[in-house]
């Protein structure tokens, strides 16, 4: 008899520590689904901006595989589905890759200054600048210091939320229209 309860208790100790884990790791799923950070899409992009070498008449050289900015500079409007955060994605050598990268270059964002000179080199491969999005967003890149190079250049941002309808099941007895 003193042995049935003693295990009694240790298996009522068993339970209890396995229901309080259950919970805690219910908790855990449910209220860290709520705070998960949302999913960033291209909402943008990519865009192109080039600088081309001046061949023998004078007359820019053109790519015309690419729909790229023929200027070394560029201005693009774009708008975002959420205002929030979002990150600029900048590959320099855009396709060509490091035989075309940017030794100097200039991007901002609604008049924010994103990435200056000093930030690009022969050596860099790609900068990811974090952003504060609006709705409707102005990016200005100026392109300097190389004689053919091209940047490209995508902004991801979250994606635009659907709401969730709850599925609601017919009662027995009740009529579905």
């Amino acid at each position: 008899m003193i042995w049935q309860d003693r295990e009694g208790t240790e298996r009522r100790q068993g339970m209890k520590r396995f229901w309080m884990a259950a919970l805690v790791m219910s908790s855990l799923l449910c209220f860290g689904a709520a705070t998960a950070a949302a999913e960033l899409v291209t909402i943008y992009g990519p865009v192109y901006v080039t600088k081309a070498k001046h061949d023998h008449d004078g007359h820019k050289e053109k790519d015309k595989a690419k729909k790229h900015s023929e200027e070394n500079e560029g201005e693009f409007k774009f708008t975002a589905p959420v205002p929030g955060y979002g990150i600029v994605v900048v590959h320099n050598g855009g396709d060509v890759g490091d035989k075309g990268r940017v030794s100097k270059a200039k991007i901002e964002l609604n008049d924010v200054k994103l990435a200056g000179e000093k930030d690009f080199n022969k050596n860099v491969d790609v900068l990811r600048l974090p952003v504060r999005l609006e709705a409707e967003n102005e990016l200005e890149v100026e392109v300097k210091s190389c004689k053919k190079c091209e940047i490209a250049i995508t902004v991801l941002g979250e994606r635009e939320r659907v709401p969730v309808r709850a599925a609601v099941l017919p009662v027995r007895g009740m009529p579905i229209r």
